[in-house]
């Protein structure tokens, strides 16, 4: 694969410079944070909408009936996920920083 340096011009493929494995590393690193986070902040907003608002409401078997829709207990396991989508972008981001310490 290769990226386009600062030299490049249109006529033809000067300044083009192949990525190393460190700059790939980084560049899927990267890739994977940002689909972690994006992840971590749907199922947030997923438990917070289903859990979070209504916690009050649920009875001893765990059901809460609201506006004619019954919500469970079982949709605190959002906040499992978005739990591990957190701690998967952080590795994300600690990988990215160590491929480039190891690239200088």
């Amino acid at each position: 694969m290769f990226w386009r340096g600062p030299g490049y011009s249109k006529n033809g493929n000067q300044g083009w410079l192949p990525l190393t494995v460190s700059m790939m590393i980084r560049l899927l690193a990267l890739i994977w944070t940002v689909l972690s986070l994006v992840t971590a902040i749907a199922f947030g907003w997923l438990f917070l909408t289903m859990h979070w608002n209504n916690r009050a409401c649920f009875d001893e078997n765990g059901r809460c009936f609201l506006d004619g829709v019954v919500y469970h207990d079982t949709s605190f396991l959002y906040f499992w996920i978005v739990l591990l989508a957190a701690v998967s972008a952080l590795a994300g981001v600690v990988i990215a920083m160590r491929a480039r310490r190891s690239a200088s």
